[in-house]
């Protein structure tokens, strides 16, 4: 491809690596660098997130990729192609851009806004339309609303709308400035959500703004913690974050409850669980208290046929000759394997239980939670592994829960 060519967009385009190789911006007028010797790179595919408190020149660094700010110094590549070479218009096209305040154009309707890019390359009529009408879908909005203008989708619509126009021309990498920051809390995480799940299919490289450190783990692949004056201070996946901060601006900036926000991008089927020792009705007691011998689980937890648990088995129950059909303590919290880590830790706290069933898709017994195996699990080298892309991280059921078509919840 020669310099400043622009791709066609209407093939499907993979993702491209973004590089930053000692790069830096001073304003005119300005004594320091807002941003200082950069030298980052981002895998293509993936989703970068630049945090970081006011002034610290994580937007600058953003916008520097598509030439909305210019290079003082040092370079940025997309791919392998150098921004400098490419004619600012050009690349501007080959970029998705989403900022806060969405910026639709208000006088044009919403099928209008989403063929902006298409248009500007010369795509023709019937190719623009079918364009318009996959990624309507693809963001779940009804096609009615294609013809309505900005101002009668609510704030989320006009959101998800922004998130189309920057996709319509199939670019490589997407720009997302604080895209969620002016959308109220539950819209916002329902969004985060939404963003995701796109994600998950057209797997763009993503450069996300945000001062939010907790959107920042949830949306991050790789987080860039920027200082003030344009430094990173750590670029590293969220579990490394949260679990080995580089220093102390780091650890303040992720906050001090970074252990529960580390529980907050697992499954309960992440750890590995105990096993209890399993007991039916009418057993031999002196068979089960054998079991008990080295078991992890010191008490025998009680289940039917099926291997679905039914409750827990005191020394009491054991001294009769046979387990009966009514164990003294009741079963206590319930977890299933896709339950997120967080969420299975308030629910032992909360029940007051040392230990939880954990069940599969059957409701059968898959194991037992403790809060012994997760502060095992939180001081072991394991917690330092991010398993999980953003796209594969466990989300709330309230941010989960499914929307209708026009986008407001069922």
């Amino acid at each position: 491809m020669s310099t400043g060519e622009v791709t066609d967009a209407g093939s499907a385009a993979d993702a491209s690596a973004v590089r930053y190789e000692n790069a830096s911006k001073r304003y005119p007028g300005s004594d320091a660098l807002a941003v200082d010797g950069l030298s980052l790179t981002v895998p293509a595919g993936e989703i970068c997130v630049l945090v970081g408190p006011s002034g610290c020149g994580k937007t600058t660094a953003m916008r520097l990729v598509n030439r909305t700010v210019e290079l003082t110094s040092g370079d940025v590549l997309v791919g392998e192609r150098s921004v400098r070479d490419i004619e600012p218009a050009h690349l501007r096209r080959e970029i998705g851009y989403v900022i806060q305040e969405v910026g639709l154009f208000p006088h044009r309707t919403i099928a209008q806004n989403i063929g902006t890019v298409p248009q500007l390359l010369g795509w023709d009529r019937r190719r623009v339309a079918a364009r318009i009408a996959e990624l309507l879908d693809l963001i779940g909005l009804d096609p009615a609303l294609g013809d309505r203008y900005p101002g009668q989708l609510s704030g989320g619509q006009q959101q998800r709308v922004g998130v189309a126009r920057a996709l319509a021309a199939d670019p490589s990498v997407m720009l997302m400035d604080e895209p969620f920051g002016a959308i109220d809390p539950i819209s916002r995480e329902r969004l985060q959500n939404e963003f995701l799940r796109l994600q998950a299919e057209v797997k763009k490289t993503v450069l996300f703004v945000t001062h939010d450190i907790d959107e920042a783990i949830k949306m991050g692949d790789r987080i860039a913690i920027m200082r003030v004056g344009g430094h990173v201070a750590q670029f590293a996946t969220p579990a490394e974050l949260l679990m080995s901060p580089a220093d102390e601006f780091v650890e303040d900036f992720v906050g001090a409850d970074r252990a529960l926000k580390r529980l907050a991008l697992l499954r309960v089927s992440d750890i590995d669980l105990w096993e209890a020792p399993l007991a039916h009705v009418g057993q031999a007691s002196a068979e089960v208290r054998a079991k008990l011998d080295g078991a992890e689980v010191p008490y025998p937890l009680l289940v039917d046929g099926e291997r679905r648990p039914i409750g827990w088995l005191s020394h009491r129950d054991l001294d009769s000759e046979y387990v009966p059909a009514q164990p003294d303590s009741p079963l206590g919290p319930v977890l299933e394997g896709d339950d997120i880590m967080r969420d299975a830790l308030a629910d032992l706290l909360q029940g007051q239980s040392q230990y939880a069933a954990v069940i599969d898709s059957r409701g059968r017994i898959a194991g037992v939670l403790s809060i012994e195996i997760i502060s095992d699990f939180l001081g072991s080298p394991a917690a330092e592994m991010d398993e999980h892309s953003a796209t594969e991280r466990p989300r709330s059921a309230e941010g989960a829960s499914e929307v209708s078509r026009d986008g407001e919840r069922e």
